[in-house]
């Protein structure tokens, strides 16, 4: 309305075409219009609204118009010239005629009666040819271009382009980056500012600007943006000061990003112990960061880092497709973990990145705590509104292209991370580089969540570094953890004896053989096995002294004899006295209360270290004399059962005890116990 009131004397004129003006033009633009041009209009009502009088309403014939100029100073019906025609300059030149005879049948329709002299129908090559409009619009460009005529600026930008890479974006390296102080600000994409005439790169700061998600429909590029966001901070920060924590419950989009040293571990929705112990592992690492904030009276990780000088790095865990999670069968409390995160982590330096298909696969707690979200093309484009607020932006059927809230409502396209035009060249660029990061760092890592192998032979164990420590710093290694999978070990000097026992032949079996392999690679003791059955000959060979069964009557006066001697000795070595089959030695030996006692009470200070193997039906059921004291006295106890099918040992009722596997089993010191993983043969 201004342009048409006060435009004129600033030399802007207004050019409006309309095809209903109801609405559109009212009164200060007509009165302020000298010139009006009137077409065919749908109904008298129109053509009054454009000329004060109803003549437009009837006109008949294409291009037929009136034309008024001021107050009916100009008042005439004419033919408005088309455009559109083709543009043959050389028609004339060339005789060109058109030879065609027709005829009108009855219905008005044109019948061709002569045949096709022109011989287009045998023409190799057909030029289109331009209509006039077009040559037009071309000689005034070349005429323009020639005489160095810039072009006028536009009061618009140039749309967005459907694809910008990020390297198009920032135009640093990605490793030579990692000697810069860390930046946790990662691009999102190109955004389009039509109130500010302006297109710019959009941000994400994880260290301001908190959580970030994005929402989008089936191949709307929900995946992609979180493969943008993920790799800028990786160009940008090495692994010691950005840790990555993957979590896939799609269809596989972050797959090409495990490949990074940031990364400390991949996740899909099966890994049920993986995520238990990722929730453990959080929970420990929000503790210690609180605790750390607070030794400096700071509320933010940002805040610590700059009082500090420490390093602490941001952790980044990226969660593509939420609603796979909340789809899942599998009981976990994994929602509440993010639920935690979201609330207390971004101060903390833990920050999420999730995306969705639809606003409904978040609860609303979860929601409220996401500062920042991006809409992509969702099925739904009413939930745009629910997610970045009230807009008149119709959403493009674009990948990539959506709504961000700035200061108002803007267009964003969002970056991908690598350049590419198909999916297999962005996902093997990302590998690639990737790959070069790897290469690249040679320093700490980020620890992978630990898991129990399925089978643990024997060459893997002893191959572990913590079990390879803990055998030089004196310490008898008997199997991992199953929570840090780290070895479990026992002091010996601190080391008396042990019961190994179990309900099950096989389990039993398994453990000593286990306990055998790990006794012969202590260094510095001495092995004997007492095999009252015969079933261990194989390491005769292998162990310092062993005893078969048709020397076992007298073997138990003989150990009472070996302690007594070495009562008066300066000197003595250290023994593992490992005897499989606990029940049957005390028969064929017709072994004693008083030499068990003797044994187990005096012989660790002597260098005599018993390993007793036997049934549970015996050693923990017979209410005989010496397994009663065995189950009572003996230090160290290694259960290849449920716990709960035992009475002499402490324990915490679990009527779903699962029953241990034969390479399984617990090691109880009288007080606490905890499961352990063994080899197998």
């Amino acid at each position: 309305v201004s342009t048409a009131r006060i435009g004129r004397s600033l030399g802007i004129h207004l050019i409006l075409a309309t095809q209903k003006p109801s609405g559109v033009v009212d009164d200060q633009i007509w009165s302020n219009s000298r010139f009006k041009l009137a077409l065919k209009v749908a109904d008298r009502g129109d053509s009054m609204e454009m000329l004060h009088t109803p003549d437009a309403a009837e006109i008949t014939q294409a291009g037929r118009a009136y034309l008024q100029v001021g107050n009916n100073e100009v008042y005439e019906l004419f033919q408005s010239a088309w455009s559109g025609a083709d543009y043959q300059p050389e028609k004339d030149d060339q005789g060109i005629e058109d030879h065609t005879i027709y005829s009108i049948n009855d219905l008005g329709q044109y019948e061709i009666l002569n045949d096709d002299l022109s011989g287009l129908d045998q023409a190799e090559n057909i030029k289109e040819v331009p209509t006039e409009l077009d040559a037009i619009v071309e000689n005034i460009q070349a005429l323009t271009k020639e005489m160095g005529i810039s072009d006028l600026p536009q009061p618009w930008l140039p749309p967005l382009s459907n694809q910008i890479a990020v390297t198009d974006l920032r135009k640093e390296g990605s490793v030579d980056l990692w000697s810069k102080a860390p930046s946790y600000k990662a691009v999102l994409g190109f955004m389009d500012i039509p109130s500010q005439q302006a297109q710019e790169v959009a941000y994400h700061d994880f260290e301001d600007d908190g959580h970030l998600s994005i929402f989008a429909g089936p191949s709307m590029g929900k995946s992609t943006a979180l493969q943008t966001v993920t790799m800028d901070l990786a160009r940008h920060n090495s692994p010691e000061f950005l840790n990555l924590y993957l979590f896939d419950f799609g269809t596989n989009g972050l797959l090409p990003l495990r490949r990074l040293p940031h990364v400390a571990d991949f996740f899909t929705i099966d890994d049920d112990e993986k995520i238990a112990k990722f929730i453990a592992r959080i929970k420990v690492e929000m503790s210690d960061r609180k605790k750390a904030l607070s030794r400096y009276n700071v509320a933010t990780a940002k805040l610590y880092r700059q009082v500090s000088g420490e390093t602490m790095p941001q952790i980044l865990i990226v969660i593509d497709s939420y609603e796979g999670l909340r789809e899942a069968q599998t009981p976990t409390n994994l929602e509440a973990c993010f639920q935690n995160i979201s609330r207390d982590g971004s101060s903390l330096g833990i920050s999420l990145v999730i995306s969705a298909g639809r606003t409904a696969a978040l609860r609303s707690s979860l929601m409220a705590n996401l500062k920042e979200r991006i809409a992509l093309k969702l099925t739904d484009d009413s939930e745009s509104r629910t997610l970045v607020g009230r807009h008149q932006h119709i959403m493009e059927d674009i990948p990539g292209r959506g709504l961000i809230k700035r200061d108002d409502i803007e267009v964003l396209q969002v970056a991908l991370s690598t350049e590419g035009t198909e999916t297999f060249d962005i996902i093997n660029n990302i590998q690639n580089e990737s790959d070069a990061m790897n290469s690249k760092w040679t320093g700490p890592r980020p620890k992978a969540i630990p898991i129990v192998p399925e089978e643990l032979t024997f060459d893997d164990f002893m191959a572990t570094d913590s079990v390879q420590a803990d055998l030089s710093a004196n310490r008898l290694p008997f199997g991992l953890e199953m929570v840090d999978v780290e070895s479990y070990s026992l002091a010996l000097n601190r080391f008396k004896h042990m019961l190994y026992m179990s309900d099950s032949d096989e389990s039993l079996e398994a453990v000593g053989s286990h306990i055998i392999k790990v006794l012969l690679n202590v260094p510095n003791y001495h092995n004997m096995i007492i095999d009252s059955l015969g079933e261990y000959e194989s390491y005769q060979g292998q162990v310092r002294t062993y005893v078969g069964s048709d020397m076992i009557e007298d073997m138990a006066d003989q150990l009472i004899y070996e302690l007594q001697q070495r009562e008066s000795q300066s000197e003595i070595a250290e023994w593992f006295i490992m005897i499989p089959d606990f029940e049957s030695f005390v028969a064929k030996s017709n072994m004693k209360l008083e030499q068990v006692q003797a044994l187990l009470d005096n012989g660790p200070r002597y260098g005599l270290h018993l390993i007793l193997g036997s049934s549970y039906n015996y050693v923990g059921t017979k209410i005989d004399a010496v397994p009663k004291y065995v189950r009572t006295t003996t230090q160290y106890v290694l259960a290849g059962m449920r716990l709960m099918d035992q009475t002499f040992l402490e324990k915490v009722y679990n009527s779903k005890e699962i029953r241990p596997n034969k390479d399984e089993a617990y090691i109880h010191d009288r007080k606490t116990y905890q499961k352990l993983k063994l080899t197998i043969d």
